[in-house]
């Protein structure tokens, strides 16, 4: 009897262990410590804590580097990381000793690319990107259709991995389009991936396994939370500003620069918000020469607002141009009567975070006038 309930509290233990972590998660991360104190949001921190367990659970634990499938990480109600409301990206676990392709078709999107990272441990993409290549770079066929091999070792026009360190793939697809991609039901991703080592026929769970994949999504959950540096000891990338309601010159990323899971075709520009209950932001730039631009609003989580009935983020097909051929919009908590409104949904804090894909050139600098709500239209006269 004595060996039976011992069996039975091990099997049981991982579970337990995974649930106290979330629990020390709600405690540790909205917190005093790190400015998180009014119920509102710490209710929307729960929220987004919510979002992340949903995406480790079906990135980790319901999916399997020997036979893995392209799991979705944002949705309209899937929010966390920084999501694009133009891009649905996928990613999908990677075992370093394997072979795996993909398969896909390009239609319509603005952009595509599948990246490979690695981390210290499964569950995390930290480290940065071992290998990518975006739709300029592999061939499609007449119809649109391709594939992308993923090696061991570095391969000719082939993705490859980091020997002896857990990896992943992320896939990014971008449209750009007058309906934000996630709300739009024609823009579905066309994408599978296979293992090409035969693993066998895919086994229920065992204790250690189910243990080990509870690992991997609590070092996902962990890299997201507990372990980003306090308000304090932040390093931000120079093309993010820490000064409110300021933007600075956009910058092409690099892994080294605010964490290793960006894309690298990308150029951002992004800062803090800070809006009283009677102001508004208005801001004025231009785009450049790129397969895909956009600018969004987040909350103070890096998650975008309910797009699917909020303006919360426009793209160059909807951002109305100006009278000198660049743009203006308007950051505010209400709509301000203009044709360009980004909707803070009445958060007091948030960011502004410009994505460029693939630009050319000098990018230009946005510039910021925070003003009073009620002189909107006098100031966009001037």
């Amino acid at each position: 009897m004595t060996d039976s309930l011992t069996t039975q509290s091990k099997d049981r233990a991982a579970l337990s262990e995974f649930l106290q972590f979330v629990s020390s998660v709600d405690s540790g991360f909205f917190s005093e410590e790190r400015l998180i104190t009014d119920p509102a949001d710490i209710a929307e921190g729960q929220h987004m804590l919510l979002h992340l367990l949903k995406t480790g659970l079906d990135v980790w634990v319901d999916n399997d580097a020997s036979r893995p499938r392209f799991a979705l990480q944002a949705s309209p109600v899937q929010k966390w990381g920084g999501e694009g409301p133009d891009n649905p990206s996928h990613c999908a676990p990677l075992d370093p000793s394997r072979r795996y392709r993909i398969t896909g078709r390009m239609t319509d999107e603005a952009y595509i690319s599948y990246t490979v990272y690695t981390g210290k441990r499964e569950g995390d993409w930290n480290d940065g990107v071992i290998s990518a290549l975006n739709h300029t770079e592999f061939e499609c066929d007449a119809n649109g259709y391709y594939e992308i091999f993923i090696e061991p070792q570095p391969t000719a026009n082939a993705l490859h991995m980091e020997a002896g360190k857990p990896n992943c793939v992320v896939a990014r697809h971008y449209w750009e389009k007058e309906t934000s991609a996630l709300v739009d039901p024609s823009c579905v991703a066309e994408l599978d991936i296979e293992c090409l080592d035969e693993p066998g026929y895919p086994r229920p769970l065992s204790p250690n396994n189910l243990a080990d994949k509870l690992r991997a999504v609590e070092t996902f959950i962990r890299g997201q939370t507990l372990d980003r540096p306090l308000p304090a000891d932040a390093q931000m990338p120079s093309w993010f500003s820490a000064v409110p309601n300021e933007l600075p010159k956009p910058e092409r990323w690099v892994p080294s620069e605010g964490g290793g899971a960006g894309a690298i075709d990308n150029a951002y520009c992004a800062g803090i918000t800070v809006l009283g209950p009677d102001q508004a932001l208005i801001v004025d730039g231009r785009w450049p020469e790129c397969v895909y631009a956009n600018v969004c609003f987040w909350n103070r989580y890096q998650q975008a607002i309910d797009y699917r009935y909020r303006p919360g983020s426009l793209n160059r097909k909807q951002m109305q141009p100006n009278k000198e051929g660049g743009w203006t919009f308007v950051l505010a908590h209400q709509d301000p009567g203009v044709e360009n409104w980004i909707d803070t949904e009445g958060h007091a804090i948030g960011s502004l975070y410009f994505r460029y894909l693939l630009s050319e050139g000098d990018i230009e600098q946005p510039r910021c006038r925070l003003v009073n709500f009620a002189d909107v239209d006098n100031e966009l006269m001037d």
